[in-house]
């Protein structure tokens, strides 16, 4: 480590190229440290998330006015633009010992709310275990080697990493609130409509009877499950119709029907007419 004024650290950084810059987590900083009497930072603000393991030792940090004493095996947050502070009263004992890791991109926001972590509660008491220590040890010694592979070499380091926090933190319930298995649900249509999925597959993901699924559906959305994926799909099946020179067989293929005869009777039931009616216009 090297001597600073207030610690005794050891600092890594990393400029994500071009293609890093484009992942959901993006590490641009690790370290650890031993801090010396004087120690205190801020206040002040960061532009990246940090997470804080305490190793040994305690600190107190400082954030929205309150302050939290914190020790071994605590973690603790810095949001992006936060002010922030935290400091150790002198000639405490043991030395305050502390690593950490830092990271941007539109996952991070996901990363803390997964860690049950906010700028109103910004910390976990009793977090990490010894294998999560000798994790980022053995990370820290591996990212310089890491930052001179390929594109993604450090990045899969750090989420295998982050894995491992986001394991230690305690599991999600599972909720019984309707919005959240109907919101649940609306997402997988999305991501699944074009694959042939059925009303029974979308209930079955969510772990809903299927009627008490449509029937609470309807109630929330205001539609039918099955009408609200059908509109989907026909949706975009006039889009590829009216606006491309594809076989027809192409697009009922695409868009999760088996055949030609079954797309264009859902077609023509749909919107009035079949596919190439539109085509013809």
């Amino acid at each position: 480590m090297i001597e600073f004024t207030h610690e005794y650290a050891e600092h890594l950084y990393h400029t994500p190229n071009a293609l890093e810059k484009h992942s959901g987590v993006i590490p641009i900083r690790i370290g650890y440290n031993e801090a010396k009497p004087n120690y205190h930072i801020g206040p002040r603000f960061i532009a990246y998330y940090s997470l804080h393991f305490v190793l040994e030792g305690q600190v107190t940090l400082r954030i929205n006015q309150e302050e939290t004493l914190l020790t071994r095996g605590d973690l603790f947050v810095l949001f992006p633009n936060s002010i922030h502070e935290y400091y150790i009263t002198p000639c405490e004992e043991p030395a305050l010992k502390m690593f950490w890791v830092a990271a941007e991109g539109k996952q991070m926001p996901l990363v803390t709310s997964r860690l049950g972590l906010t700028l109103k509660h910004p910390y976990i008491k009793n977090f990490f275990n010894q294998d999560l220590e000798q994790s980022f040890f053995q990370f820290a010694f591996e990212w310089k080697h890491l930052v001179k592979q390929d594109d993604f070499s450090l990045t899969q380091g750090f989420y295998s990493l982050l894995n491992q926090i986001v394991r230690l933190s305690k599991p999600i319930k599972a909720s019984s609130q309707t919005e959240d298995w109907v919101a649940i649900s609306i997402d997988y249509i999305h991501l699944y409509y074009k694959e042939g999925i059925t009303v029974t597959d979308i209930a079955n993901h969510v772990g809903i009877h299927r009627s008490h699924f449509s029937n609470v559906f309807h109630q929330k959305v205001g539609i039918r499950p099955h009408r609200y994926l059908t509109n989907l799909i026909m949706k975009d099946a006039m889009r590829i119709v009216s606006t491309t020179v594809l076989p027809i067989s192409h697009i009922a293929l695409s868009l999760g029907y088996s055949d030609v005869y079954s797309f264009t009777h859902a077609f023509k039931s749909y919107h009035g007419q079949p596919p190439s009616f539109y085509r013809k216009t």
